[in-house]
Formats: C-alpha cells, sequence, structure tokens
C-alpha cells in the first residue's frame, strides 16, 4: 500500500512537472523581429512605465535587422528608439510574435503588426495622421527663436482648432471601438483632471468587456479614492466669505526679477531666493532692508523661514550627464539630491544638512519642528526634523508637471497641495492621510485650465483658498460663493513657468514674476 502511494505520488509530480512545462512552451513571450533601412548596425531600445517602475529592453541592430525578447502579460504603451537617433515610435506590446519593418528616417511611420492592441492602435494613427502632421509643422515654427509674437498667437489659435478636432476623432474611436486597448488609454486621458462625479459619469458609460481592462480597473479604484476625500469649493469654503483684491500701486518691486521662491516673516517682510542664489529681504512696502549671497553647494530652488526668523535654502545637487545624438555628445545637469543650509537673517550660516530621499526641492515650508519639502522627481511631499534633517512621514502619488509641485501649510496646520497634475486642490494632514480635494480641468472660472494648473495655493485667515494660474496668469479667491478672480494682473509668465506665492498674516498676497519683478495683492473689502 506504502509503495502504491508513492508511486501515486511520483506519477501526480510528473503530471504536474510536464504540465508546468507545457504551459511554458505554449506561451508566447513577447519577440519584436525587426527589419530596418537606413541604418546598418546601432542599438534599439524598448522603454515602458508601469506601477511596478520604468522597464526597458533593448537590442542589437546588426545589418538592419534585430530581435527584441522580453515578458508583457497585458498589452502596454511602450516607446522604441533608435540609440543615437530621433528615430522613435510609440507602440503597443503584448506577449506576441511581432514583426517590425521600416526606414529608421520614417521611423513613426514603420508596419508593426503581430499584436491586437497594437493592430487597434494602428486604426487610430490612420485617424490623426493629417492632425499629427500638421500640429508637428506648426509646434517646429512656433519654438523657432526668431518667431514673433503676433504670430505666434496665430499658431496658438491653431492648435485649439486641432485640439477641438482631435477630440473628436479620440469620442468617434471611442465610440466605434468600445473594447480596444488603447480605448481605455483615451478614457484615462479624457477623465484626467476631472472631478468624481464627471469620472464616474464617463466610466459607467463603458462597454462591460472593457470595464475588466487593468486600466480602467485601476481607474475605479482611484475613483473610490476620490469619492471619499472630494468635496465642491463650495462645502469646502462654506463658512469663508469671499475676499476682493486689488493690485498693490504702491508697492516697489518691479525691480525684484529672477525671484524664484518666496516665504514670509512672522512681522510680515518678506524673504525673496533669486536665480542666481541671492536672498533678498524686503519690507511691506518693497523695500530691500538686507540681502546676502550664500555659498550653496547646488543650484538654488525653494526657501522658508521659521518663527525664530531662520532662513532655510533648499539647493538640488546636481551631476553632468553626456548623451549623443546622431553621433554629437551633448552635456547636461541632472538632480542627484537635495541640501538644506540653514542661515540667520543677517547670511550666518548655522546649520546644513541633506534631505535623505530627494531629488528635488520645488517647494518649501517650516511649520513648529517639521521641514516640509516638495520633490517634483518623486512626486511626493516629505516631512524632515528641521534641526537635524531626520526623515520623517511623505505623502506620496502626486501628479507634478513642467517641474513644479507647490503647497502651502493653513492654520489648521493641513498641507493645501496644488496637484496641478491632477487640476485640484487636495489637503493632507501631517501623516500624509487625504482629507479633503477639489477642482477639476476645465475652461469655467470655478475650474482650472491650460496643460496643468494650479502651480500654486494659499490659505486666508477666514478659510477662503488662493489659487495660481500660469498661461493664461489667474490668481482667484475660493470662498462659498465660488471662484473670484484678482483684476489688473498682467501675464507673470509665458508657458508652463511656476509662479511663485506667498500669504503673510494679514491676508496681503505676494506674487512673483522672474521678467517682471513682484506684484502684491491687498484686501478692500
Amino acid at each position: 500500500m506504502r509503495q502504491f502511494k508513492l508511486t501515486l505520488t511520483f506519477l501526480l509530480i510528473l503530471t504536474v512537472f510536464f504540465a508546468c512545462n507545457k504551459a511554458k512552451e505554449t506561451k508566447s513571450p513577447f519577440v519584436l523581429s525587426g527589419t530596418l533601412e537606413g541604418i546598418t548596425d546601432g542599438k534599439i531600445m524598448l522603454s515602458s512605465y508601469s506601477e511596478l517602475g520604468p522597464k526597458q529592453d533593448s537590442a542589437i541592430i546588426k545589418e538592419g535587422k534585430f530581435v527584441i525578447k522580453g515578458d508583457y502579460p497585458v498589452p502596454t504603451q511602450a516607446y522604441l528608439q533608435v540609440a543615437e537617433t530621433r528615430a522613435y515610435s510609440m507602440i503597443y506590446v503584448e506577449n506576441a510574435k511581432m514583426t517590425l519593418t521600416g526606414n529608421v528616417n520614417d521611423f513613426r511611420n514603420a508596419k508593426i503588426s503581430g499584436s491586437k492592441a497594437q493592430d487597434e492602435f494602428q486604426i487610430y494613427k490612420g485617424l490623426m495622421k493629417d492632425i499629427d502632421e500638421t500640429s508637428g509643422k506648426i509646434m517646429e515654427e512656433f519654438y523657432k527663436p526668431e518667431i514673433k509674437d503676433a504670430r505666434k498667437l496665430e499658431l496658438e489659435k491653431q492648435l485649439e482648432e486641432l485640439n477641438v478636432k482631435k477630440e473628436a476623432v479620440n469620442m468617434m474611436y471611442i465610440k466605434q471601438n468600445p473594447t480596444a486597448h488603447h480605448t481605455a488609454v483615451l478614457v484615462s486621458q479624457q477623465v484626467s483632471g476631472k472631478s468624481a462625479l464627471e469620472t464616474e459619469k464617463i466610466l459607467n458609460k463603458l462597454d462591460p468587456e472593457l470595464q475588466k481592462n487593468q486600466i480602467i480597473v485601476r481607474l475605479k479604484g482611484k475613483l473610490a479614492q476620490m469619492k471619499e476625500v472630494e468635496v465642491g469649493s463650495d462645502k469646502m469654503m462654506a463658512n469663508a466669505s469671499n475676499v476682493s483684491y486689488k493690485v498693490d500701486a504702491k508697492f516697489k518691486g518691479e525691480d525684484l526679477k529672477n525671484v524664484i521662491y518666496l516665504s514670509v516673516f512672522s512681522n510680515n517682510n518678506i524673504c525673496a531666493l533669486q536665480k542666481d542664489g541671492n536672498v533678498q529681504i524686503l519690507n511691506p512696502n518693497g523695500k530691500v532692508l538686507n540681502s546676502f549671497k550664500p555659498e550653496l553647494k547646488g543650484a538654488p530652488s525653494s526657501i522658508a523661514v521659521d518663527n525664530s526668523s531662520n532662513i532655510y535654502i533648499m539647493c538640488s545637487l546636481q551631476k553632468k550627464v553626456s548623451k549623443k545624438v546622431r553621433g554629437k555628445s551633448y552635456d547636461r545637469m541632472v538632480p542627484m539630491g537635495v541640501e538644506c543650509s540653514v542661515f540667520t537673517s543677517k547670511g550666518e550660516l548655522t546649520n546644513n544638512f541633506t534631505l535623505t530621499g530627494l531629488i528635488t526641492a520645488t517647494g518649501a515650508r517650516v511649520v513648529d519642528n517639521n521641514l516640509i519639502v516638495s520633490d517634483f522627481q518623486n512626486k511626493r511631499i516629505a516631512m524632515f526634523d528641521r534641526k537635524t534633517g531626520k526623515a520623517g512621514s511623505t505623502i506620496e502619488d502626486m501628479r507634478p508637471c513642467c517641474g513644479i509641485l507647490d503647497f502651502s501649510v493653513n492654520a489648521k496646520k493641513e498641507i493645501l497641495v496644488a496637484n496641478l497634475g491632477a487640476f485640484r486642490v487636495q489637503g493632507f494632514d501631517f501623516t500624509g492621510k487625504n482629507l479633503v480635494a477639489f477642482g477639476q480641468r476645465g475652461k469655467s472660472l470655478n475650474d482650472f485650465h491650460g496643460c496643468c494648473n494650479p502651480v500654486s495655493v494659499a490659505s486666508l485667515s477666514n478659510g477662503a483658498i488662493v489659487t495660481v494660474e500660469k498661461d493664461p496668469t489667474r490668481i482667484k479667491i475660493y470662498s462659498k460663493e465660488g471662484a473670484k478672480q484678482i483684476a489688473g494682473i498682467e501675464e507673470l509668465v509665458t508657458g508652463c513657468s511656476f509662479i511663485p506665492m506667498i500669504v503673510d498674516s494679514k491676508d496681503n498676497l505676494y506674487l512673483a514674476s522672474g521678467k517682471k519683478g513682484m506684484v502684491k495683492c491687498v484686501s478692500i473689502n
């Protein structure tokens, strides 16, 4: 009997072994075989990003041929690029045998087959071909250094018209391809910046089969989180009356140029950090009381002041990286860490420490014993001991954009984040718990416009919230009456540029523009 059990066990093991091997044999791993004209030897790279992080596969091109192998259990959006050239193309990869034929000089139009997701994407590319080609020509002209402002405005109008056409194509594709993987991608773009209510309406209308797509499943998970914390600005500021503002014509700030960040002392003097590291201390009238230029190991990026008038300067430590493009080498500086240096208001160095885990420092505040810093590169906000630099809790999964991620802290000691890539303001406690959120992408005064906004946020003493938007510049006060824009403020920046803002204890607003100096807004209520 014992021998029979052993034999049976052995047979079961063999059965499992052969079943596993058979599964391995029948599994179709990702294989992309390519034939390229216009290049003999080189290297080709396939880059993608998922929740697990970045991934890259590569292969050697020999006599115009290459084979890239990998593992992509689900359809994945990726970028295929020939090294040291500008030849790149967006494709969908999955565990299948795929082929590519094309010319390195027209790489975007290479023929790629073997993947259902890629075949569906090819249909979309065909619909978008004329729009993409026209958009590319406009952008090429737009960024020429000799282009005139009047012509730029004409080109911007043309791009807006193309965006309307693109949205129409997207909606048509979604309707005609209700289960395609690229439809899920377009839907994720469509709900980006939308409120929880609007997002839910869009997701509920999707085909049942598409509801199973991992992209849509993840969106539903995020939607559930949004619904827990998202409130309208009217509810968030239910007890805050609107405050009217005007530009203070007496403030002498036009000469304070190249300011990249602002902070405020307890006596309402302003501390301004300039691009070259120079620190300016000025009174509420704009008169410079003191200035100093500290020695820093990196590029200055943000500044904060504590209740004892100590000044904390964050600088980005950088390293030089060389890159070859079409046989030419280019050097650029990339951030690799953050150092904090502490000075007295007279410019005397009193402390210095590294902020572990940070790569950039695009925003900073000191509250009690906490130094709070936003990190654009790592998409998070981190807390440190202001005396030792010891790391504390973090707020993860931010959606920064354009190199911008800023925040403020209100009287309730809630961290208000200008989460510009998500088109909303979010409030967190010091443990990182999301408490409230409001805002969505749109063109109305209550919404946030452009490619990504707001870039700055602050709270007034009555609980109203101030937001700053770029391109075009809009400074708005949110209260129980809704949003109200401050009139008389000209364009402070062009394109995707940060606009620093600080609010003093008297609710005066200070804004900075690299080229146009500083602006002060005062209440007229």
